[in-house]
């Protein structure tokens, strides 16, 4: 009974001790790394927009960051192309490589983190269905776990005991599974996928995007880092005979369509974030964009990156 209060607390304390560093990775990345970059690129689109409109711009804002915007947008009367030569070669690489600048490109960068977070929501919204719904209510913890109908047994000399399955759970295990579980983790990857596609199209570098992508990744992996590098090897093996009740998933309609709903979510996803031409999108971070970039920049970047 000790050790099972032990083991309890240890779970409690993992569980906790996993949140708390996520959300603190969190708040510095927005504070130190996608602020910065946020106030870099903002200074960049400025100066384009006021060079390229000879100084017709209007103030959008001045604090903290002036940010001006060309007035009538890229087919107004002010926007000229040969003004591109007046800015220096720090500047057209700045503006040339903002993400907008090549939006097929950033969309599919854009595309696959929006993917890989709602991946981690669907695995949380299958939990909430086989733990709170399908689990039925027992009255007591005694009888949470049975015996699989096909018992298997795993080789090894540690593997002496059946494959185990979730039959049921008590209300008040529901209830801090929701709580310290299924809550966190679905809010934690709703603000990472914020934060990412934020610090993404902040980045001022085509390649530091991908980087930056996978360094996304990682704070969302961490759970899985902790648990294979400190969860003791037994409580691996007794985790991996546990099963979890799932209702048998019959050829409909719905399966086909889940497989859609899953694959365009993130595409409506990034459209809505990072706006379309006419549009600006749910992306604060160049408010009022005007799309006035990628064919000014077209001859720069096949100079560039010319191979």
């Amino acid at each position: 009974r000790a050790n099972r209060y032990w083991r309890l607390a240890t779970t409690m304390y993992l569980l906790v001790a996993c949140i708390s560093i996520q959300v603190f990775l969190l708040s510095q990345v927005k504070r130190f790394v996608s602020a910065q970059a946020v106030h870099d690129i903002r200074i960049a689109y400025d100066v384009y927009e006021h060079t390229m409109y000879g100084g017709q711009t209007w103030t959008m804002s001045k604090s903290p960051t002036l940010e001006r915007r060309g007035l009538g947008g890229k087919t107004g009367p002010y926007f000229n192309v040969s003004k591109f030569q007046e800015l220096s070669h720090d500047e057209q690489s700045a503006a040339c490589r903002i993400p907008l600048s090549q939006p097929w490109f950033f969309f599919g960068v854009l595309y696959i983190w929006a993917l890989t977070c709602c991946s981690e929501i669907r695995k949380c919204v299958e939990l909430f269905q086989a733990l709170l719904l399908l689990t039925p209510r027992v009255a007591s913890v005694a009888q949470t776990l049975s015996l699989l109908e096909n018992d298997v047994q795993k080789d090894g000399p540690e593997s002496d005991s059946s494959s185990m399955v979730i039959s049921g759970l008590p209300l008040s295990m529901k209830a801090i599974l929701f709580v310290f579980v299924i809550i966190p983790r679905f809010c934690i990857t709703s603000y990472l996928l914020w934060v990412g596609c934020r610090w993404l199209l902040a980045t001022t570098n085509f390649s530091d995007i991908i980087l930056n992508g996978v360094a996304l990744e990682f704070i969302l992996n961490l759970k899985d880092l902790l648990y294979l590098a400190v969860v003791p090897r037994r409580t691996v093996l007794a985790v991996e005979t546990l099963f979890v009740y799932q209702s048998p998933e019959h050829e409909s309609v719905w399966a086909f369509f889940s497989i859609i709903w899953w694959t365009a979510l993130p595409a409506f996803w990034v459209l809505a974030y990072m706006g379309v031409p006419g549009h600006n999108g749910w992306q604060m971070v160049l408010r009022s964009y005007q799309w006035d970039v990628h064919d000014v920049c077209v001859s720069w970047i096949s100079a560039r990156f010319a191979v």
